[in-house]
């Protein structure tokens, strides 16, 4: 599997709503009795929804490094500008758009990606939204908690831990079996949702132990900060933004 594949996969691993879309918040319909705290997680979901800049960052825990930071912003007519920087392995792989031209950079080469390539999407926020600009970064999912449980933290702020059934939430994984399935929610003082903890257990195909074991913290439109453009192409190329 190639660094590209690999980083896609990790991607998926980390946004659990990518796992099984239909389980998402945005999928449950209205009348879905509501587990303990999701009221509180859903008015962080719809302030990160409505927000025009934000995004956020995904560490392995079990390695204790970064694997994904995404950051982006909404320009004056509402194209996506992002920046996305994945690490595996101690490789980087770095995406940015501009929200008119896509660059790639993987091992160290950068280049301006053609309109032909399939990473290249002009995104915009009241269309075509990029995924990670939604509520599915939160990875929440209603059905199939077995144990919803909320703890205050001693800076004033408070957990909404939640155990889910991995098979009656719909939640599954390539290549292995769950066991268990936990999310804790870090809520600052304002209830804010912060940051999420993801802990899956169970088996790989093979037998052998699986651990995936994921904290992602939420950036909001006051930690986003200003986009720029980080890849270097070859002067050949042409660098300008269309």
């Amino acid at each position: 599997m190639n660094m590209l594949n690999m980083l896609k996969k990790l991607a998926a691993i980390v946004l659990a709503a990518a796992v099984c879309a239909s389980c998402s918040f945005m999928g449950q319909t209205e009348s879905s009795e509501k587990v303990e705290g999701q009221e509180i997680i859903e008015k962080s979901m719809k302030k990160y929804n409505e927000q025009n800049s934000g995004g956020y960052e995904a560490y392995d825990n079990t390695t204790g490094e970064m694997t994904e930071r995404f950051v982006y912003q909404y320009d004056e007519v509402g194209f996506l500008i992002y920046l996305s920087e994945q690490y595996n392995d101690g490789k980087v792989y770095k995406e940015y758009c501009s929200g008119y031209a896509t660059y790639a950079e993987e091992d160290g080469v950068g280049k301006k990606l053609p309109k032909s390539d399939d990473r290249v999407v002009m995104y915009t926020k009241d269309y075509s939204r990029n995924t990670k600009t939604t509520d599915a970064v939160f990875g929440f999912i209603a059905s199939g908690v077995e144990n919803a449980e909320r703890e205050d933290t001693e800076d004033g702020g408070s957990t909404l831990t939640y155990t889910y059934s991995p098979e009656d939430a719909g939640i599954s994984v390539d290549g292995g079996t769950l066991d268990s399935y936990v999310v804790v929610y870090t809520l600052d003082s304002f209830e804010t949702v912060r940051q999420i903890h993801q802990i899956a257990k169970g088996k790989n195909d093979d037998g052998s132990e699986l651990i995936m074991d994921y904290t992602v913290k939420i950036i909001y439109s006051d930690g986003a900060g200003e986009i720029e453009n980080p890849i270097k192409v070859e002067s050949t190329e042409d660098s300008s933004e269309e």
